[in-house]
């Protein structure tokens, strides 16, 4: 068997993961539950993350209108059938070793989880929309329109005092592994077909380091306000006064929805050295400073983003016009990371 026929078999074969492990996990944290509560996701079921947490989340979903959790949904019987299928149809396809239906599998696949993740979002927004009238406690939003409890189609989000949390499991990393091998798949049989490697690899490695060079050469990027999410909290980036962001030594850059994220982030930061810290200007909306330059002022009239109250000046004299107005306190760089107790 050819390598590019192995590559597609195993590809087809790690489909198979679905049936033993949860395709995809929410979890709820909250400062009065001290173990997050979640349930995991499966190809035909939901299953507790922990002993009784789908029975707690039914509790709590019960005082605001929410539906139960149900036991069972139609697509637990639709999807198993449709994995089988594309397992068998893999396996067929390894053994026929036509390059061009290893790249029909995989855009098949594409399309099959494209519909999923339609699915699962349909879902969560009706889970989180269709709530009962006869709600024992309501909650609205700022114009007086009931609260919906969505939870995010992926990532983090706040919801109450929760921060739901919605992410893949390890069946659907072994999904993409088994469509990333059909795609590899695709490109070692061009690579047999042809019987030139070395040159092929050459120029792939010359294009990889190309890239990672201009990467790493890159600066600060335009924050795209209204699209852009928080690389801590996941929050859409909407307030241009006191965003901020963090560029990389290799040239990556983080944004943030406020200042109090990006020092949040800091204190657990597992990324390369920081190049530069920017904060927004709050005389000069979407303008982006120096933060180790810039002066912090901490007032209860000036509300920020995620409840700090935490706004930054390009210089003292900026800050200081609007101390003149507003009780508050007033920090520098080091202050600040000492506030937030930063190294």
């Amino acid at each position: 068997m050819k390598r590019s026929q192995l590559y597609m078999l195993v590809g087809a074969i790690l489909l198979g993961g679905l049936f033993v492990w949860p395709l995809w996990n929410i979890t709820l944290e909250a400062p009065q539950y001290p173990d997050a509560i979640g349930m995991d996701i499966h190809i035909n079921k939901f299953e507790d993350a922990n002993p009784n947490d789908i029975k707690n989340i039914n509790i709590m979903n019960h005082y605001v209108g929410m539906k139960d959790i149900p036991e069972t949904i139609p697509e637990f019987s639709i999807f198993p059938k449709v994995a089988i299928g594309m397992i068998v149809f893999g396996i067929i396809i390894a053994f026929i070793g036509r390059r061009s239906l290893y790249i029909s599998w995989f855009a098949i696949m594409l399309v099959l989880g494209t519909i999923a993740m339609y699915d699962f979002y349909q879902w969560e927004y009706d889970y989180g929309h269709d709530l009962k009238e006869n709600a024992a406690i309501k909650f609205t939003d700022d114009k007086g329109q009931p609260m919906a409890y969505q939870p995010p189609l992926i990532g983090a989000k706040m919801i109450l005092n929760f921060k739901a949390i919605s992410m893949p499991r390890l069946g659907a990393y072994l999904m993409f592994l088994g469509m990333g091998l059909s795609v590899l798949a695709f490109i070692q049989a061009k690579k047999e077909r042809i019987a030139i490697q070395q040159p092929t690899i050459q120029m792939a490695t010359a294009l990889l380091i190309v890239g990672l060079v201009t990467g790493c050469s890159s600066g600060p990027q335009p924050i795209n306000y209204g699209q852009d999410a928080c690389a801590f909290c996941m929050m859409t980036i909407v307030d241009k006064q006191h965003s901020g962001q963090l560029v990389t030594e290799t040239g990556k850059a983080f944004k943030y929805d406020a200042i109090e994220c990006m020092l949040n982030d800091l204190k657990e930061w597992e990324h390369p050295e920081v190049r530069h810290y920017l904060v927004a200007d709050y005389m000069n909306p979407g303008q982006l400073s120096d933060a180790t330059a810039a002066s912090y002022l901490i007032s209860q009239s000036i509300p920020s983003p995620m409840g700090e109250f935490l706004t930054a000046f390009s210089s003292d004299e900026e800050r200081n016009k609007i101390m003149k107005d507003v009780s508050g306190r007033s920090l520098d760089w080091t202050e600040l990371k000492s506030e937030f107790e930063l190294q």
